[in-house]
């Protein structure tokens, strides 16, 4: 009885030890990767801005050159379309000085999906759009990062007489959830941007 009572503590001991050293390496290997996951989630942003804006040949490689060199102001908004120092506040990307790119957050069938909206300097057509998203299907709602899908935006007008309007697009065919996901998105982004985008209209009149 006495030998089993030894092994059942050896077993624990062991298998406590063996937690234990699994967990440190687990954190010391995540307290590693994590400025190369940092840096991979800037410069997948950077990517994702640029490419919104037009600008071309933008990589991994040199995303963050690029974005020096083409972002020449971000900021914060408030409700009222004006800058402010709250943490909270709307981020807008200023690209080459002319456009405005902002970022957009919604829902798709599965998950979240996201984006960038890039606005001319006349504040009502659209330079171009780039999406993502977290696990919609692959051949249906996944299709919202395809050149095909996202190419369709440019040129789109978001304002008409002054006022904000929906901008129409083709849905993807058997994904009407993440499609209408997506109009959705833009839609409330444009209304939380509204009263600086019709700023901006206005000034290019």
């Amino acid at each position: 009885m006495k030998k089993d009572v030894n092994s059942n503590r050896y077993i624990f001991l062991y298998a406590t030890i063996l937690i234990v050293i699994v967990a440190v390496l687990l954190t010391v290997t995540a307290l590693w990767l994590q400025p190369f996951q940092d840096c991979n989630k800037k410069n997948e942003k950077r990517i994702s801005i640029l490419t919104a804006a037009g600008i071309p040949g933008v990589n991994a490689k040199n995303a963050a050159l690029m974005f020096e060199k083409h972002c020449t102001s971000e900021f914060l908004l408030d409700e009222n379309g004006n800058p402010t120092e709250n943490e909270a506040g709307l981020p807008v990307f200023v690209i080459d000085r002319q456009t405005s790119v902002i970022p957009m957050q919604g829902n798709g069938l599965w998950g979240p999906i996201w984006g960038y909206l890039a606005i001319a300097s006349d504040g009502k057509t659209v330079v171009g759009t780039t999406f993502g998203h977290k696990s919609e299907t692959p051949g249906l709602g996944g299709e919202i990062t395809t050149e095909k899908f996202q190419g369709q935006f440019a040129g789109k007008q978001i304002m008409n007489n002054g006022n904000m309007v929906p901008i129409e697009f083709d849905a993807i065919t058997g994904a009407t959830k993440t499609s209408n996901g997506v109009k959705e998105m833009i839609d409330n982004t444009l209304e939380k941007y509204s009263a600086y985008l019709s700023r901006i209209a206005e000034r290019g009149e």
